[in-house]
Order: structure tokens, then C-alpha cells, then sequence
């Protein structure tokens, strides 16, 4: 689900756009230039191993009853996070600091709860507090402000919303069954949810636009797009990533493949990045079919939402329109069972509570699932975020 969910079985990947009437309100943050190149590869694993070094090794000092007390309280930092948020707090101290009675006449909140939930969140580094008690933006709450490019506001609502606290307040019934909590405790599936609850849905969408554009620029260096014709996007939302391809790779021209919902909300993001007249909109579900007529076909972080079965049938029809030297990619996750993963191996749980038994995947499943499929895996490239995987038709 995080990185790319549909909003329900009847659509394809679309939560990156509620269904609405076409938006032409800019979209913060992308422009018919490209996006930054993310650091080199080799920078980002070595501070990210340098990170988790230094991280262990304070861990190592400190007793482990209190490093187990800080884990548990993690659902508390997170409705603190979901509750300033929501209220846009980030935003109101743009202007400069700000005492928890001004801030709560602003937003409508108890003074002394506000306080004491920014005090906290300050001594996480979150905010600043001065001397004064009067709160301001530091590295950390910035990226909370609405116009933010990574639209972290989304996400941290998304996270803290009451659905998904919800399910997985029921986590010991999925750890004992196996089944999505999302599904069993709502009724219903997490995309039907969203069709229902419209702010939600944009709420998502938002977050995974976010997202997306942190990951562009990282899959755009990984592979060789240039070599591309006609890029179908299957389930690419309002078109974030396959935009930054097309921004990219002039000769190349795109096949945009969502619901007729999603699409409509696309125009205007196509349109921003000055690729609208090399992009065909094609609206559908990849449980039915996708279009024909292109040389490669991608799937960005879609199977992880579902099981094997329905991996293999969205596969499945993808390889029945692709020609024979046609190209599958893939970006997703590799997990492999017995590696640790900060960052794959929580969104894997986060997918069994939420998703309708979807999954993190190892190289193993993946070339399983696309034996299965009629495909062929062949190279894997990598990345400290994610990977993009490169299949034939077989």
C-alpha cells in the first residue's frame, strides 16, 4: 500500500487522485523541468549504514527496558504527529514562533493540551520550544507545512487517521489468522473505504504523490528509459513518475492507464510538466486488461498490494498485449526472508494489516510470480529505496 494503491478492485492503481472533475490547480513542487537527481547510490547506503551503526551502538549503551518503553510509545508520537497535522500547525508558525494560546484561538484546541503535546513532540526534535514557551518550525515540522513538496502532512495524517489505527489496533487477529485487520475490522476492503470516504482518498492520493516524487528521480537513473518507444504506466495515477520519464527522455512518449476518476484529475499534473501532448490517457482496470501498442510496460510498487493469484492475473494480462521483445519493469521492494530492512520489512506488516493479503517480496517470489506470468526475469536493478526489475516474455 505505501508506494501504490488502488483505490478499489474496480479501478487500477488510482490513489494517486481522488475522483473528481479535472484539477488544474498547480501541483507543488514539479515543473516541466526535472526533478532533483536523488545523492548517489553509493553516498545514501554508506549514510544509511553509518546511520544504523551509530544508531546501534546507542542502542547498545542505553537499558533495554527503556529502548522497549520508547518502541511501545511510538502509536502515542504518532496521533500527536496525525493531531498537529491535521490541524496545520506546521503552517501557522511559518510566520514565526507562536505561544499554545495563540496557536489553540487559531485552530480551536485546549491551550494546555496543545502545549503539552508540542512540549513532547519538541523533545523529539519535532518543533522547537524557547525559553518562553513559544513553539516555531525546525528541520524536522517543516516538512509538515501543507506546500511542502513531500506532502509528509498526508502521510502522517494517512497514518494517524482513525481507519487505519483502527486495524491495527486489531493486529493480534491478523498476527493469529493471517487476514488483513483492515478488511475485518471496517467490513470492507481499504480501496472500497476510500471510494467511500473522499477525503481519505485524497488524503492517500496525496501521500503517494509524495511519495512518487521522491522515488522519480531514483528510478529514472536506474534504467535505461531512453531505449524506450512507448511507456504504458499500468496504474500510474496522475502520472508523477511517468511524467519525470518523459521529462527526462525526450524521444519517448507515454501511455497513461488508470481509472477514468484518476485520469481526469491527471490533465493538469501532464500539463504543469509540459509532457501532456505526449501522453495518451487510457482508462481501465489491469484486472480487465491493459492497453496495446507498447514496447514496455510498468508497474510501480502494484503487486505489493495483493496476493499471488492477482499478481499472477495482472501479469498475466499485461503479457498478453506485450510483443515479443517487449519489456516488463518492475519497481518494488526485494525482501528477502531472512535479511533485515528498516524500511521494506515494516511497510511488509503495514501491508498484511492493510492490503488484501499483500506483501513484500523476495527475488525468488518475484521470479516465481512471473514464471507463472509467461515472463522471464532477467536483470534487477537496485537502489537504497527500492528496485526495479526488468522481465521478457517467455
Amino acid at each position: 500500500m505505501i508506494g501504490s494503491p488502488q483505490v478499489s478492485p474496480s479501478t487500477s492503481n488510482g490513489v494517486e487522485a481522488a475522483n473528481h472533475a479535472p484539477d488544474v490547480t498547480p501541483v507543488a513542487g514539479v515543473s516541466a523541468r526535472p526533478l532533483p537527481n536523488a545523492p548517489p547510490q553509493w553516498l545514501l547506503r554508506t549514510v544509511q549504514g553509518m546511520r544504523t551503526w551509530l544508531l546501534r551502538c546507542a542502542d547498545a549503551l542505553w537499558p533495554a527496558e527503556m529502548l522497549l518503553a520508547e518502541r511501545i510509545r511510538g502509536i502515542a508520537y504518532g496521533q500527536m504527529l496525525g493531531g498537529v497535522a491535521q490541524l496545520g500547525i506546521a503552517d501557522q508558525l511559518e510566520a514565526g514562533p507562536l505561544s499554545a494560546r495563540e496557536l489553540a484561538q487559531r485552530t480551536g484546541c485546549d491551550e494546555d493540551a496543545l502545549h503539552r503535546t508540542l512540549r513532547s513532540l519538541a523533545s523529539l526534535d519535532i518543533f522547537a520550544m524557547d525559553a518562553q514557551g513559544r513553539f516555531s518550525n525546525n528541520r524536522l515540522s517543516r516538512p509538515l507545512c501543507s506546500a511542502s513538496p513531500s506532502r509528509m502532512r498526508a502521510f502522517i495524517e494517512y497514518f494517524a487517521s482513525p481507519s487505519n489505527t483502527a486495524a491495527w489496533s486489531d493486529f493480534r487477529a491478523t498476527l493469529a489468522t493471517g487476514q488483513s485487520a483492515f478488511s475485518r475490522v471496517h467490513g470492507m476492503s481499504v480501496w472500497r473505504w476510500f471510494e467511500t470516504h473522499p477525503e481519505e482518498q485524497e488524503t492517500f492520493a496525496q501521500m503517494m504523490m509524495g511519495i512518487t516524487l521522491a522515488m522519480a528521480p531514483m528510478i529514472a537513473s536506474l534504467y535505461p528509459f531512453h531505449e524506450l518507444k512507448r511507456l504504458c504506466d499500468v496504474g500510474g495515477g496522475r502520472g508523477t513518475l511517468l511524467s519525470e520519464l518523459l521529462v527526462r527522455n525526450p524521444s519517448l512518449r507515454g501511455v497513461l492507464y488508470d481509472s477514468s476518476g484518476v485520469l481526469a484529475s491527471a490533465r493538469g499534473l501532464l500539463e504543469q510538466r509540459g509532457v501532456a501532448d505526449r501522453v495518451e490517457c487510457v482508462a481501465g482496470s489491469f484486472f480487465d486488461g491493459v492497453p496495446e501498442g507498447c514496447d514496455a510496460y510498468l508497474l510501480k510498487t502494484v503487486l505489493h498490494d495483493w496476493d499471488d493469484a492477482t499478481c499472477t492475473k495482472i501479469l498475466s494480462n499485461v503479457r498478453r498485449v506485450m510483443p515479443p521483445d517487449g519489456r516488463l519493469l518492475l519497481a518494488e521492494f526485494i525482501l528477502e526472508r531472512n535479511v533485515l530492512d528498516a524500511n521494506a520489512a515494516p511497510i511488509d506488516v503495514h501491508m498484511l494489516v492493510a492490503c488484501e493479503q499483500g506483501r513484500e517480496r523476495s527475488r525468488g517470489d518475484f521470479e516465481a510470480l512471473l514464471a507463472a506470468s509467461g515472463f522471464r526475469l532477467d536483470r534487477v536493478f537496485h537502489s537504497p529505496a527500492s528496485a526495479l526489475l526488468e522481465a521478457h516474455p517467455v
